[in-house]
């Protein structure tokens, strides 16, 4: 359960107080309840001027501290370009997920994503579009993965969707629509003779496998795809292509 600042203050504030009175209760009930009175107020008016800024000071600082951790933590955790999962954190997610996964089912199908001649872009257009293309393929991928999967850029112009409790089927469909989606991007960038697509390799996961098995037939079926012509998705040496 988590507490705004204001009750936190409460709950600092109120446990101080009781502290205190209960010490002061302690020393002067001998000296009659007068006294013991009086001392009451006097030591709970000094607590609440003092303790009350102090403590809203002190969780302030606190909330920021947590913030500012939280915003460190995804800053290392994603590539800052495309704001996808980095490589180190997407392999240790998808570890994680597979490991988690019974050892007689699927954890789900990897996407290899790979930019078609994209040095070749970079050398033409210059790597200012460049970037704006890793980007968008970046945006591309976001807009086809669903609550629960995995997006990385991996390195370059390389990606990965780890596509959680799909099947084959259903996973050529997402790939296939990705790889159309961003053949008629290219227009956005409005950058005249430019022209993108990818080439992807699925697999499944198979039960038992290891996550990173299931990366490498990825990539070679993506490797298959650009051998084939590119703009393409190749799963288990399937393609799929629009002419």
């Amino acid at each position: 359960m988590r507490f705004s600042t204001r009750a936190r203050v409460a709950l600092i504030f109120a446990v101080v107080i009781l502290a205190v009175e209960t010490l002061v209760t302690l020393y002067y009930a001998q000296l009659g309840w007068g006294r013991l009175r009086s001392e009451m107020m006097i030591s709970g008016t000094i607590t609440t001027i003092v303790c009350l800024p102090v403590a809203t000071y002190v969780m302030k600082q606190y909330e920021k501290l947590q913030q500012m951790a939280a915003e460190l933590a995804h800053l290392a955790s994603v590539d800052r370009m495309t704001d996808l999962l980095n490589r180190q954190t997407f392999l240790e997610r998808l570890d994680t997920l597979v490991t988690g996964t019974s050892p007689t089912a699927s954890a789900g199908v990897f996407a290899y994503i790979d930019a078609d001649y994209f040095k070749a872009l970079n050398d033409r257009f210059g790597h200012a579009i460049g970037d704006r293309v890793i980007v968008l393929l970046a945006t591309q991928i976001k807009e086809a993965a669903r609550d629960g999967d995995l997006t990385a850029r991996l390195g370059g112009e390389e990606f990965a969707m780890f596509m959680r409790g799909a099947n084959l089927t259903r996973a050529t469909m997402v790939a296939d629509r990705l790889r159309r989606d961003v053949e008629l991007s290219g227009i956005r960038l409005g950058v005249v003779g430019l022209s993108l697509s990818v080439s992807i390799g699925l697999a499944v996961h198979k039960p038992g496998t290891a996550a990173l098995a299931t990366m490498q037939e990825a990539d070679r079926n993506m490797y298959a795809a650009k051998d084939g012509g590119r703009n393409a998705v190749v799963s288990e040496l399937r393609r799929n292509r629009v002419a």
